[in-house]
């Protein structure tokens, strides 16, 4: 019996670019030619290989249509649109979701779904062939996620209020391509060749080169991660016997004592009665990876530093009297805690509690410095192979790329790369307009006490793009408040700028 597949990104709920060139890719490992039928129109193509490419011509916007590929089986794709498609690339500030900034913009999310709006999430498939070789990713087989309802906390948030402005304005179906990667510095953006041009050396990639080689170095990473924070684990330490030795410390601060390992923090608060309803409890940003209870129960967790603590709890969990809030916190990068600037206050129906101000500290156990492997995404060429190369034929209108935040340790020929990057990425999807967002103003709090200049570099070298690169447009990102915060919630005022270049493209 053989069979027949369509590459990942053609899923239910697809969106296709209009007015231009679609191409259908799949595989079929019996049949000797596919019928694909698109929006009514049909094309016979041949399979070479075990491969298959139906080519249409280009169609203007279409509505509620299906693709239907008929092989050695059937597989038809439902809810079908014909539109405009973005994708969406960069770092984590392209790649933040809706839901990330719905204290911010909760009536502006709730008001309206936007069912034409949707959104591909390409989860990549982390493989560099060897010399010679073709790629050797996959596309994800991941379905469309449509604006509307939950779904639409998944989008990206500056894709998510770009998009509904396009939308309005436009009255076709929207697709995003969500290719961005949280940390990934633009050399993982570059194919080799550029790279070699710019300074990157063959010894920075061949380690990564051959089928599994990129995944068993993540997979090494991921474990000597699990083996270092079970090592902060002391089985033999009780906090409530430990707060004795206690240290009494005014939060939100940073503890930066060359420090590695896992320390508590205690916070005890009274109640003059017995709270109903759901609680929240807001612990800010906390560096790095944290479990907290309330009561001796947990409430919540989170493994790394930059998500938001928002722990939402039954207040039957609270108690009249005395309370306490336990957090123990693993620090990885030899500084961490509470990061000034962020809400630490305890929400509920009889009000808020506030949290800052005295805590007890304990250390539980500390460790040997902490040593992880580089990130799949700082790795050179790796999302170009991944996020670029596997979305050829796939095509899109424009780029709105936000990144650089991982490259302002060393800005030097930042300028000469996203020439290189940009040049690369029109070969692949054709000569189309680039928005590039800005990075935001950002003081790290573990290091610095004012803008790094690398960081300010980037900036500049980002505004001055159009000078440099061709039918490109650059939308400034506010300053966040507080400044230590690295995902600023204001994405609707930006994607209301990236909407506006877009639109503004000839």
């Amino acid at each position: 019996m053989g069979d027949t597949k369509l590459k990942g990104i053609y899923s239910n709920g697809l969106v296709l670019q209009r007015n231009k060139e679609i191409i259908i890719e799949g595989t079929d490992t019996s049949a000797s030619e596919v019928v694909v039928t698109l929006a009514g129109s049909s094309v016979t193509a041949k399979v070479e290989g075990g491969i298959f490419k139906a080519v249409f011509p280009p169609m203007d916007e279409v509505f509620d249509t299906e693709l239907k590929v008929e092989g050695t089986e059937t597989l038809t794709i439902k809810d079908v649109c014909i539109g405009d498609v973005y994708m969406l690339t960069g770092q984590s500030n392209m790649e933040l979701p809706v839901i990330r900034t719905y204290d911010l913009n909760k009536e502006e999310i709730e008001a309206e779904d936007f069912e034409y709006v949707r959104q591909y999430r390409l989860t990549p498939d982390l493989e560099i062939p060897l010399k010679g070789e073709e790629s050797i990713c996959k596309l994800p087989e991941n379905d469309w996620v449509k604006a509307s309802g939950k779904g639409k906390y998944e989008i990206s948030a500056i894709g998510f209020y770009a998009a509904k402005r396009i939308f309005k304005e436009k009255n076709v179906p929207i697709g995003l391509i969500l290719s961005a990667q949280g940390g990934s510095n633009i050399e993982s953006w570059m194919c080799e060749e550029d790279l070699f041009e710019t300074g990157t050396k063959e010894e920075q990639i061949a380690p990564f080169r051959g089928k599994g080689a990129l995944k068993a170095y993540v997979d090494e990473g991921n474990k000597k991660t699990a083996v270092w924070r079970e090592n902060t684990i002391d089985k033999d330490f009780s906090i409530e016997e430990a707060l004795s030795e206690g240290v009494k410390i005014k939060m939100p601060c940073i503890i930066a004592d060359e420090f590695f390992g896992s320390v508590w923090f205690v916070k005890e608060f009274d109640l003059d009665k017995q709270i109903e309803g759901e609680c929240l409890l807001r612990l800010g940003d906390l560096i790095d990876a944290d479990v907290t209870y309330v009561n001796g129960v947990e409430v919540g967790r989170t493994e790394y530093q930059y998500p938001p603590r928002k722990y939402r709890f039954d207040s039957s969990m609270l108690k009249q009297g005395k309370n306490v809030i336990w957090t123990r916190l693993i620090i990885e990068l030899g500084a961490g805690g509470f990061v000034p600037g962020h809400p630490y206050r305890l929400e509920t129906s009889a009000g808020d509690i506030d949290l800052t101000g005295e805590w007890t500290m304990v250390v539980e156990k500390i460790t040997e410095k902490f040593k992880p492997n580089m990130m799949a995404q700082n790795i050179p060429s790796a999302l170009y192979y991944a996020s670029l190369v596997t979305l050829k034929n796939i095509s899109v209108s424009q780029i709105w790329w936000c990144q650089g935040e991982s490259n302002a340790d060393f800005p030097e020929g930042y300028d000469k790369k996203m020439i290189l990057t940009f040049k690369k990425m029109r070969e692949i999807f054709g000569e189309i307009p680039v928005v590039l967002v800005r990075i935001a103003d950002y003081i790290n709090p573990l290091k610095d006490t004012h803008i790094p200049d690398g960081w300010k570099k980037i900036q500049e070298l980002q505004d001055l793009a159009p000078t440099y690169i061709d039918n490109i447009k650059v939308v400034a990102s506010p300053a966040p408040d507080p400044i230590h915060e690295l995902h600023p919630q204001n994405k609707s005022g930006i994607g209301a700028g990236v909407a506006k270049a877009s639109m503004d493209f000839k």
